[in-house]
Formats: structure tokens, sequence, C-alpha cells
């Protein structure tokens, strides 16, 4: 690349969003939504129908790209700011509600749920293997 157009490309490089705290409340309004919505459909008989739709499942990725920023400056948020790191683990837990009320009703596949529960929120269903093995137990027996 020119040297040039690298200093030109380095000129235009954006810096990085600062934390305010106003983020605690957009992040906590952000992750605060229902889990689903019912709305009423008309049938052609003349019946009404009730209709669930899952509700967008808000993630750490799509409010970062609504503030601009990435996961990463998040993360380097909740280890600096104390009342951040709070409002995230907020967040988390309302994004847990979300995907167990879904999943519950049926409104996500059973694998997205397992794979999003595993991934997002930590969740483990049992089948790992231990991180420590069990230890081995000897019984010395005596003949009489």
């Amino acid at each position: 690349m020119p040297a040039k157009t690298r200093a030109r490309t380095l000129k235009t490089r954006e810096k990085p969003l600062k934390y305010q705290p106003e983020f605690c409340e957009r992040l906590l309004r952000f992750f605060d939504v229902a889990p689903f919505t019912v709305t009423e459909v008309a049938k052609r008989d003349g019946s009404i129908s009730l209709v669930e739709t899952a509700a967008e499942l808000p993630t750490f990725a799509a409010f970062a790209k609504m503030l601009g920023t990435t996961c990463r400056v998040l993360k380097e948020w909740e280890e600096k700011h104390p009342a951040f790191r709070q409002a995230a683990a907020k967040a988390r837990d309302l994004q847990g509600n979300i995907l167990i009320q879904n999943s519950l009703r049926g409104n996500y596949s059973a694998s997205f749920a397992v794979f999003t529960a595993k991934n997002l929120l930590g969740w483990k269903d049992g089948k790992e293997e231990p991180s420590q093995p069990a230890p081995l137990v000897v019984r010395w027996e005596s003949e009489k």
C-alpha cells in the first residue's frame, strides 16, 4: 500500500467510542423486551386465531452495532466500569428469560435453544467431562 494511501486510511479511522454512564440504562432498555407477542388473526370462516411470534433475541453484538462499536469494547467497559458490569449481568438475565420463555413455548427450535444457552449463557447439560478426574479409591482387605 502506498504511503499516501496508508496515511489517508489512518486519518479516516474513527476513534473508539468512549464509555458514558447512560449506556447502562440503554443496555437494559435494549434487552428488556417482551419474549413474544400474541396477535389475533381472522380466518376465512370468521373465527379468530391467536398467533404467537417470538421476539428477536437481543444480543450484545446487536447492541454494539446500534452504538457503532464492537463487542470487544463492551467487554472492556464491563471490566473497567462496575455499573456497566452490573447492567450487563442483568441484560444476560433478561436474554436468558427470553430464551427460556420462547423455548418452552416451542417458538425456538430445541437445537437452537440448546446451542444458544450453552454459548451465550454458559449453560451445561451435564454431559461434559469433569475438569478433574474422579479420585481413585483403593481398598485393602486382609485375609483372616
